[in-house]
């Protein structure tokens, strides 16, 4: 049975192929349209066979069409996943993600080399040393910044293979380098058996473009997920340079709901002025053997209860560095701007894309890049990692949200069985419904203003001027005529209509976490009226007991007090608890008087057995004026009532009975 991820994953690869066939078909038109222009403007001239079979290119910048220096090595090139990679198809052009080979030249894509980097794991201790850390880095380096010793010992990370103290076993990476002609090939992934996983991170991040390199790269995507704290570090020193790295630190352990950080062309670091930073702030569920890190919030206790959820936060943050020179100054409008002036830099130059993820759930997408894409500069990469981010973002908040609605929403056997109905309507003496309902209704507030947070953060800053290249400082387009921003734009424009498609998502998925919230409210208001009403009736209960209570201690305190005052001075003392039972009785109904005559009969039955004979009892009450000679027989059922086996005795004619009831 297909699942609504699946057919989610078919309405997005329907949708791309849709935008493939229409992009395929406009350029078609566009072909023939020249075609048929040069025709009439060369009359009597032929085409050449190519032409005719349809198999035309056209030329870039008015210069001679060559072909594609590393088409014929891409065809034999492996991804990181060891199979041979083929040019993607015709249904894949024109989608913003895949390879347009067919359709243009190298000349479109970014062309101008990185930078040669070189670092080692000495640099390495002395920038753990050295380096002035900020709160959010001395939490995420917890247990090496300020410990010499482990700063000083011999590795820094684990040497071979196996499980890690650190964990790092568990980290996932993805190096990619992107040539000049815009295809990306994996880094790292060479077989060393023997090698540990945080070992092969921290070789492809010590080393880009050495020497030795024959075709240098434009460009570099990294991505490491669930680094571990000497990781962190070491993603720190060879990205500090391009990146603020701090910053980002404290990104990553702030919770403040997801940003953008898109405005830097004015701040007096450079860094910020080159680099486009999106940080993403949501809720996961904790995987099977997953381990929160320590500087997140997390759920750290486990359950074993099945209604019982484990929750962490996780981030994400995609950023993109533009390392060439600036194209143009911008003025700063702000009044109170501390830098008059801002730089804006060529959406072309070279680039790095770092990519850090912090889930603990192991379930991240690793097919977001493969060398079948192609990207025409570092904000088509860096906007691709950031969608793949949006899908994962989406895939784990319908998870969460599936699972508070299993624990919230009745079971489909509470329409049948009352034990299941009385459950859910009257509150348990541990409150487990009202503890469960404030939680849920709880957390999914926590998760729409988490989805709103993410589109506010993304509908802020790609604006209409950002996505046509009209922004002044982010990603300008300087010649909108030029067949390389043509290109340029119409990918962008496929890759917005993709980011819509995820917006939609979003705020669909919004939609459904609001009305499973109004679930939870009416659930938790029916169990508040069911358990209210339970309440209000043992209150009652509880009251009639109480009235009852305290008749028994008027009763016994009255006897207590009369037989103190007659037990010194008057022989027939004894007489008087029977008197007071015999008037107590007559002045209440049999209901309101049970209870006392009950407790009453417990106390002083053995003292009245001498004084149930009734001749003894008229002469004793006579001789003391006690009891009149007509309440003689009253009184002696009075005693009898005190005195029989079995409880509570018929009711007495003389206390207002009938015979024979």
């Amino acid at each position: 049975m297909a699942t609504p991820q699946d057919v989610d994953a078919l309405l997005r690869q329907l949708d791309d192929h849709r935008d493939a066939y229409l992009a395929t078909f406009q350029q078609m038109h566009d072909l023939l349209t020249k075609q048929l222009a040069s025709s009439t403007d060369s009359s009597g001239t032929t085409l050449p066979p190519s032409t005719q079979n349809g198999a035309v290119r056209p030329h870039s910048l008015g210069t001679e069409h060559k072909p594609r220096l590393s088409s014929s090595r891409f065809r034999h090139r492996k991804s990181s996943f060891g199979r041979h990679t083929q040019p993607a198809s015709t249904a894949s052009r024109g989608t913003g993600e895949d390879s347009d080979d067919d359709d243009c030249d190298y000349a479109l894509y970014a062309h101008e080399p990185l930078q040669t980097q070189t670092y080692d794991d000495i640099m390495l201790r002395d920038h753990l040393m050295k380096h002035i850390w900020r709160e959010g880095g001395k939490k995420i380096l917890k247990g090496i910044i300020g410990v010499p010793t482990r700063i000083t010992q011999p590795g820094l990370f684990p040497p071979k293979r196996g499980l890690a103290g650190d964990r790092s076993d568990l980290t996932h990476y993805q190096f990619w380098d992107v040539g000049d002609d815009g295809a990306p090939i994996a880094v790292g992934t060479e077989s060393t058996e023997d090698l540990s996983t945080a070992m092969r991170i921290w070789n492809s991040l010590r080393t880009l473009n050495p020497a030795t390199k024959e075709q240098k790269a434009v460009g570099r995507i990294t991505i490491i997920r669930e680094p571990s704290p000497a990781l962190f570090a070491a993603i720190h020193l060879t990205h500090n340079k391009f990146f603020d790295m701090d910053h980002m630190f404290d990104e990553l352990v702030e919770s403040g709901g997801s940003t953008a950080v898109f405005n830097g062309a004015f701040d007096g670091d450079e860094r910020r002025q080159r680099s486009f930073v999106f940080n993403l702030e949501y809720y996961t569920l904790i995987g099977d053997g997953c381990r929160p890190m320590s500087w997140q919030l997390a759920d750290r206790k486990v359950k074993d209860n099945s209604y019982d959820i484990r929750i962490s936060r996780c981030s994400s943050i995609v950023a993109l560095s533009l390392q060439g020179t600036q194209i143009k100054k911008v003025k700063n409008s702000a009044r109170r701007a501390e830098q008059s002036h801002g730089c804006a830099y060529d959406p072309f130059s070279p680039w790095q894309v770092l990519n850090v993820q912090a889930f603990p759930d192991l379930k991240s997408n690793g097919d977001v890049h493969d060398a079948s894409k192609h990207y025409v500069n570092g904000v088509e990469a860096f906007l691709v990692t950031l969608l793949g981010e949006f899908r994962d973002a989406l895939v784990r908040f319908e998870k969460l949200t599936e699972e508070i609605v299993r624990i919230t929403r009745p079971p489909d056997d509470f329409m049948f069985d009352l034990k299941v109905r009385d459950r859910l309507q009257f509150e348990d003496e541990q409150y487990t419904y009202t503890r469960r309902y404030f939680w849920a209704y709880q957390t999914l507030g926590t998760i729409m203003a988490s989805i709103k947070s993410m589109v506010d953060a993304y509908e802020d800053t790609f604006t209409e001027d950002v996505w046509q290249g009209n922004h002044k400082t982010i990603w300008p387009i300087m010649d909108e005529t030029s067949p390389r921003n043509k290109y340029y734009r119409m990918r962008m424009d496929a890759l917005r209509k993709k980011f819509e498609r995820e917006i939609a998502n979003f705020i669909k998925l919004r939609k459904e976490v609001y009305e499973h919230r109004e679930e939870v409210v009416g659930l938790r208001e029916e169990l508040f009226v069911g358990t209210s009403i339970q309440e209000s009736r043992n209150s009652v209960k509880n009251t009639e007991i109480t009235i009852q209570q305290g008749h028994n201690i008027k009763l016994l305190t009255d006897v207590s007090f009369r037989g103190t005052q007659h037990q010194a001075a008057d022989p027939g003392f004894h007489l008087l608890p029977a008197l007071d039972l015999r008037d107590f009785c007559l002045r209440h109904d049999e209901h309101a008087g049970g209870a006392p005559v009950l407790a009453f009969r417990n106390r002083y039955s053995n003292s009245l057995h001498p004084f149930l004979h009734p001749d003894r009892l008229s002469q004793h009450s006579t001789r003391h004026d006690i009891l009149a000679q007509e309440d003689v027989e009253c009184f002696q059922t009075c005693l009898e009532l005190l005195c029989v086996d079995q409880w509570p005795p018929k009711k007495p004619r003389c206390l207002g009975g009938q015979e024979g009831n």
